[in-house]
């Protein structure tokens, strides 16, 4: 949806506006995403999860059909909705059954999987501009059958552990401030808030250059590189996780963490370093620097499985829904932050402005794991004494 919207509604310029509607979906997910995670305590995983792939394979449908802005604000609105229900119940599942001795490796597949679907779904959006580009409402209908089809999957082949020891009684407001008040759980979310804005942003602007030509690569060699990316990806998602499982979470965290502060500036730099503003010559000044964007990707990578079970790790019993509730709350509001303000950034400031921006991130971030390493420190002094 990401890859093919934009175009399917004819913006090819003014982001910011289109930037408003396209963050309908992480502001909704943000705003209703912690009574979700409180229905999950209370009621339980499945029902909730089922939920969300039906809700959003029924708007998805209902996408293919209209371009009314303010209809597909709405249909987005649902979407963030949706995507609150999946994310939380599929996390709180995955928490319940990992024991801590592998939750690094199940929490890496997890995350592999969770990425892949976003290059995989972005790609094949890319496919449907190049041989659809006079029918992108299929792009929808294909991808309603794909929700519904998890639905069914899901509904078939997925269980839940025994109710009693994994749930409330009753739904508490308390128990979600509980759990704000942890601040293991905010040192461990806020993080993906910076990596999910750029990420955002980043995603929804490079399909506004796709559209004017100004990325051009042909079908199959896409297809190749995602191929490729996506086996990539598995192998070291799991890997990773076996590695913070082995090592510990903190250690395999700073790795990821240094791989982003490094993504950060390299980015920054090239943006900034560019002989112009097209399109072109920013990817030409950025990709020069390609040895050191790959080893630095190939170190962020170790981020998400460590952090995931760190927070899995932090996790009440009774309290997973509301926590993986708090990790949605921070990428939803990453992606509905990073894509008007980037937008904002680049139109007002040019590269400057996004140089100093993506240094100030990457300060953040290092920062925020600084903060989990005293935490973490602090606490096992604690334990000894």
């Amino acid at each position: 949806m990401i890859a093919t919207l934009p175009i399917y509604l004819g913006i090819t310029k003014d982001y910011v506006g289109y930037g408003l509607v396209a963050a309908a979906s992480p502001l909704f997910e943000m705003g209703t995403v912690f009574f979700i995670g409180a229905i999950v305590d209370r009621y339980g995983r499945k029902q909730i999860l089922l939920f969300g792939l039906l809700i959003a394979g029924f708007f998805m449908f209902l996408l293919s059909v209209t371009k009314n802005l303010y209809v597909i604000f709405g249909i987005n609105a649902a979407h963030g909705i949706a995507a609150g229900a999946i994310l939380v119940a599929s996390l709180a599942l995955l928490t319940d059954y990992a024991p801590a001795e592998r939750r690094g490796r199940e929490m890496g597949a997890f995350d592999a999987f969770n990425m892949l679907g976003w290059v995989v779904g972005y790609a094949v959006g890319v496919l449907f501009l190049e041989f659809f580009k006079d029918a992108l409402w299929s792009a929808f209908v294909v991808a309603g059958v794909m929700a519904v089809a998890g639905f069914v999957y899901s509904y078939i082949n997925i269980t839940e552990p025994e109710k009693g020891s994994y749930l409330f009684e009753k739904i508490h407001f308390r128990s979600i401030l509980d759990v704000l008040k942890q601040r293991s759980i905010i040192l461990l979310t806020l993080p993906w808030f910076i990596v999910f804005m750029l990420i955002g942003a980043a995603m929804t602007f490079l399909t506004v250059s796709t559209s004017q030509g100004i990325i051009m690569i042909s079908p199959v060699v896409l297809a190749t590189v995602i191929l490729v990316g996506g086996l990539f990806l598995i192998i070291t998602q799991i890997i990773y996780g076996r590695l913070s499982d082995k090592y510990g979470r903190l250690p395999i965290m700073f790795v990821g963490t240094i791989g982003f502060v490094g993504l950060m500036a390299i980015i920054g730099i090239g943006y900034v370093f560019s002989p112009t503003t097209s399109g072109e010559d920013i990817r030409g000044s950025i990709t020069r620097f390609w040895p050191l964007l790959g080893l630095f990707g190939f170190m962020a990578l170790a981020f998400g499985p460590s952090a995931l079970s760190s927070l899995a790790d932090e996790t009440h019993q009774k309290k997973k829904g509301v926590t993986m509730a708090v990790y949605s709350v921070v990428i939803s509001a990453g992606m509905f932050v990073g894509i008007p303000l980037i937008a904002a950034i680049s139109d007002n400031y040019g590269g400057f402005g996004v140089l100093v921006f993506t240094i100030g991130c990457a300060i953040a971030m290092l920062c925020l794991m600084i903060g989990r390493y005293v935490d973490v420190k602090g606490k096992t002094r604690a334990v000894i004494s």
